[in-house]
């Protein structure tokens, strides 16, 4: 044969097809398979109960539970800073991170690792907003005037009527 010939490329076997098709879905399969049977199922009892039916009457406040545990965390946290057991500093950073997870439980959104910014563009959560950017600078700064009366009040307006 001379070298100048045009040869004409070799088939593959249909075999080799076949074994490529039948990896694919193999894997299609076991990645099916794991996913199915890892992922995290919640158990019925370990669901929350449901409100009382008359929680949503009208006039009825489904969050009144949820509120009064957070006023509680917000009232022990005025304590141990009226006792002067924490600084305007952690006073600051308790009542911040109460406030936000109220917020994330009442909203159904983690609000706990949100910026000030995303929290700014949660419809609704203007005060919520307004209060945590308020916490900001005592709550970083080294000496703070604050006396944390303002922000104690803050975070009950916002938990009550919020």
């Amino acid at each position: 044969m001379p070298i100048d010939d045009i040869v004409a490329p070799m088939d593959f076997s249909a075999w080799w097809t076949i074994t490529g098709i039948a990896l694919i879905v193999v894997v299609a399969a076991w990645l099916v398979f794991v996913f199915v049977h890892t992922r995290h199922r919640p158990t019925e009892s370990a669901l929350p109960p449901a409100p009382p039916p008359s929680a949503y009457a009208a006039g009825g406040d489904p969050f009144v539970d949820l509120r009064l545990k957070y006023l509680a965390q917000v009232d022990e946290a005025d304590r141990a800073f009226t006792a002067h057991e924490i600084d305007v500093r952690e006073l600051h950073l308790r009542l911040s991170a109460i406030v936000r997870e109220f917020a994330g439980l009442r909203r159904g959104v983690d609000t706990t690792v949100m910026t000030l910014t995303d929290i700014e563009h949660l419809a609704g959560a203007g005060r919520l907003a307004n209060l945590i950017a308020g916490y900001y600078q005592p709550a970083f700064s080294k000496d703070s005037p604050d006396s944390g009366a303002q922000s104690v009040d803050g975070a009950r307006t916002v938990i009550s009527s919020w």
